[in-house]
């Protein structure tokens, strides 16, 4: 049986737009009580706006790439709800700007922007909900990996290389943390469409080559809502091969 996600208290990171913004809303229309943590404040005001009268919600304009950031997403989720019941993990990026890069052409900066925010800030948002999750002796975190995280792809090696780790962070922080009541799991989307996907240009996918950022949510959903015994390990969303097939026919 299905667990109730009625007046838990959630917190989804890159909740200002794409897969974020999705889980957000998903999560209000179940009411949660959602935490929205993003670089974006534009982004999270408009939001809350749309999800006023029908959840409670705490918007937070803060960077999962600082550490006091993320101590401060803890800290003041605690001081407004008393506790945390789960994480989202979404904030990430594909690349700076939308030039496709070689691995020999990407820079030092670009390499460590995608993978601070991507890998690290997974890891620092992650750890900054652990000791209040121990303390309640129950909890749940899904991170937002991809199937860029399964294979490499040509042009994105920081993006892949840190969805891989996303992979491995959260196995481990599964492996440490279940003992503990905490369950951790990981989501690997395929082609979403999200403005991530503007990144590539003209290379980007069409519309019916994709699934919308709704399919990815309703999935994160699911997963914190399986009974206490239950877990999903890596599972794939990926558009249907059919209507992918169908949508490159169309847009040839």
């Amino acid at each position: 049986m299905q667990e109730s996600l009625a007046n838990k208290v959630i917190i989804v990171t890159g909740a200002a737009s794409g897969i974020g913004r999705a889980c957000a809303e998903a999560l209000a229309a179940q009411s949660s009580r959602v935490v929205l943590v993003d670089v974006n404040a534009e982004g999270l005001e408009s939001l809350a706006a749309d999800l006023a009268g029908k959840a409670e919600a705490l918007p937070l304009a803060l960077s999962v790439r600082s550490e006091a950031d993320m101590t401060a997403m803890a800290e003041r989720s605690l001081a407004r709800f008393g506790r945390i019941d789960a994480l989202v993990g979404c904030a990430g990026i594909l690349r700076r700007g939308q030039a496709l890069k070689t691995v020999a052409d990407t820079t030092l900066e670009d390499w460590d922007a995608i993978i601070e925010i991507n890998l690290t800030g997974t890891f620092l948002s992650n750890r900054a909900v652990i000791p209040a999750m121990l303390a309640q002796k129950q909890g749940d975190i899904i991170n937002l990996s991809s199937t860029s995280g399964r294979q490499g792809r040509p042009f994105d090696g920081p993006y892949c290389a840190s969805k891989f780790g996303i992979i491995g962070l959260s196995e481990s922080l599964a492996e440490e943390l279940g003992r503990h009541g905490i369950r951790v799991q990981t989501v690997l989307p395929d082609a979403v469409a999200t403005p991530l996907w503007d990144q590539n240009g003209p290379a980007a996918l069409k519309p019916a080559q994709t699934i919308p950022p709704e399919r990815v949510a309703q999935l994160v959903c699911y997963m914190l809502a399986l009974p206490r015994d239950t877990y999903l390990l890596n599972p794939v969303i990926a558009p249907c091969k059919t209507r992918r097939k169908r949508g490159g026919a169309e847009n040839a």
